[in-house]
């Protein structure tokens, strides 16, 4: 009998911290940020060089998709050629590229001599290609349209590369 009161107590005691224990209960939220290493990485810059005839208000160089070679036989445009500009990106998956880099400036990756000097008239056209594996180019057109720029070296800034993950 003495041991059926001693059960009885031990099993009224964990009866009362089970209902102890379910009165007291709070939800915790659970988060995890997850983020991507791509060491996006310049090894090298662009630079274009066009001879134009200067008789001529329209000519382009066109180095797209083309990482040693550019056509030019359009318009003004006598003679052209780029260094493209160069860069490593550790992504998932390359051959994915065109999903995941972009350049920050606009979605049409257009960047213009600035408006003082001659509007829109004078433009690079750019674009990412992949080269093999991890290395990618930075290639596309420079033209010029209606007016014909003075010789002289121009100065169009930088250009950031950005990965942005798919969803």
């Amino acid at each position: 009998m003495k041991n059926y009161i001693l059960m009885l107590g031990i099993a009224g005691v964990a009866l009362g911290s089970y209902c102890a224990m379910a009165s007291n209960s709070a939800t915790m939220t659970v988060t995890a940020t997850i983020a991507h290493d791509v060491s996006l990485r310049v090894t090298q810059n662009i630079s274009w060089t066009m001879t134009i005839d200067p008789s001529q208000t329209k000519g382009d160089v066109d180095c797209s998709g083309e990482v040693d070679g550019c056509d030019y036989a359009n318009g003004g445009a006598i003679s052209g050629s780029m260094t493209a500009g160069r860069f490593t990106a550790n992504i998932p998956n390359p051959a994915n590229y065109e999903n995941v880099l972009s350049f920050e400036e606009s979605g049409e990756w257009f960047i213009s001599i600035p408006s003082d000097e001659y509007g829109d008239k004078f433009h690079l056209n750019i674009e990412i290609d992949q080269v093999n594996g991890y290395e990618f180019a930075v290639t596309g057109v420079a033209d010029y349209n209606g007016v014909v720029p003075a010789p002289k070296v121009y100065d169009f800034g930088s250009v950031t590369i950005k990965y942005t993950p798919e969803s």
